[in-house]
């Protein structure tokens, strides 16, 4: 789908830091958060307005501003809270590779991620590990300390991964 010039959209995201968790909306003129992250390789800062910040104990922090500025290198997970599914996920099947889903647990700094993450056909989870991407999409996931969070589709930080293991369905994991 082409997107006309001149138009806008807002993502409601959620951006887990070591030490905060940024929720806000990001404005841009894509239509997916992988799209702009997509075209934005390499960019360093991204900006999320209307924002708040909360610490890991869970507690707003109160702050001067509702903009924050967040540095690509130092996030471990983003969260798109935007409606799934925009346009019809089967005409856009035909754009995606096939790939195997295993589930997996991630220590991703002082997050554990569970969820599905997507390997080419023969892969094993060392591949994704040596990705080009900065980003990993783990699917139907959830943080385990945060059980009042139900499941969603988090970007993991590559480089922030301290540990990964498959869940006992078949995947290699060297």
């Amino acid at each position: 789908m082409a997107l006309e010039e001149g138009l806008t959209y807002t993502m409601p995201l959620e951006v887990y830091l070591q030490t905060a968790v940024v929720r806000g909306v990001l404005v841009t003129n894509q239509d997916r958060l992988s799209n702009y992250l997509f075209l934005r390789e390499g960019d360093e800062v991204f900006s999320l307005k209307e924002a708040t910040l909360e610490g890991l104990n869970r507690k707003t922090v109160t702050a001067g501003s509702d903009e924050y500025l967040i540095y690509m290198q130092e996030l471990f997970l983003i969260a798109d809270l935007s409606p799934q599914f925009r346009s019809d996920p089967a005409l856009l099947e035909h754009l995606y590779v096939k790939k195997e889903t295993s589930r997996a647990l991630l220590g991703v700094g002082p997050y554990w991620v569970q969820g599905n993450i997507h390997i080419a056909p023969g892969g094993a989870l060392h591949d994704l590990l040596l990705a080009k991407s900065r980003l990993i999409p783990v699917t139907d996931a959830a943080i385990l300390d945060r059980p009042d969070v139900g499941p969603r589709t988090y970007l993991v930080n590559r480089t922030k991964i301290a540990f990964m293991t498959a869940l006992g369905d078949g995947f290699v994991e060297l």
